[in-house]
């Protein structure tokens, strides 16, 4: 099976074909994950912020969603989400898959009783198959996301001091990330550039808009995701059987 984790709009948009719900119970707390299918794939999706949207970012059991993960028999994940561009140059909408990320704020990990210490980054096999599944639409193939922790947004004296650091900021991604490493799982994340962050081009942010312009879009990046999911399949789990 392949995974999928996505955001606030994930919900509003008919993604699998005879879906079952379960909820996973894990050392962690509990996931609630839907199964179905594919174009004929076992998907396990995951709504980040819960299927009453009543989660804010700082409150996500990221341990407990991706344990699930793995409990289900996931090796791979495909995230998507929503940020903020921190560039003026890039013309918006575009989609990003970053390869990178800062996150300095957060204290997410599974390790809370034993001294371990990973490497952090997204997994290069789940981020080429979003790289490829986006092939002839506007996508940025690398950039760093920042992720801050939320729920409020970032003043733009925030702005000016990590747009010279990154190219996009979020509130997610990164701790999905480091999760997913810990666990031995491959992660990447595809993120809709919706909007210019606090300060960009002059731009006040309204929190409204955000998911107004988060929902035009997300049916591109689900278009995405979607595709992905049958790269990996073919690239890396049916050559096994």
């Amino acid at each position: 099976m392949i995974g999928i984790i996505g955001g606030t709009h994930i919900l509003e948009i008919d993604v699998l074909h005879h879906v079952r719900e379960e909820v996973i119970k894990t050392p962690y707390g509990i996931a609630e994950v839907d199964l179905g299918l594919i174009d004929g794939i076992e998907v396990v999706l995951i709504q980040r912020h819960g299927k009453k949207q009543n989660k804010p970012p700082h409150t996500i059991n990221h341990p407990a969603n991706f344990y699930a993960f793995k409990k289900l028999g996931v090796k791979y994940i495909v995230g998507m989400g929503s940020v903020g561009c921190l560039k003026e140059h890039i013309k918006l909408p575009t989609l990003i898959v970053p390869d990178d990320y800062i996150d300095f704020f957060s204290s997410t990990t599974i390790f809370n009783d034993k001294l371990v210490h990973i490497t952090p980054g997204f997994s290069e096999k789940v981020r080429r198959a979003l790289i490829v599944a986006g092939k002839g639409i506007p996508m940025i193939e690398n950039g760093i996301y920042f992720q801050t922790r939320g729920p409020r947004l970032e003043t733009k004296a925030e702005i000016r001091v990590i747009k010279n650091w990154a190219d996009c900021v979020g509130m997610t991604a990164a701790s999905e990330a480091t999760v997913a490493k810990e666990l031995g799982l491959e992660y990447a994340v595809v993120c809709t550039m919706d909007n210019y962050a606090h300060g960009i081009k002059d731009v006040t942010i309204d929190y409204e808009e955000i998911r107004r312009k988060a929902k035009e879009n997300a049916e591109l990046c689900l278009n995405v995701v979607g595709k992905a999911v049958k790269v990996i399949w073919d690239e890396y789990i049916d050559k096994k059987y």
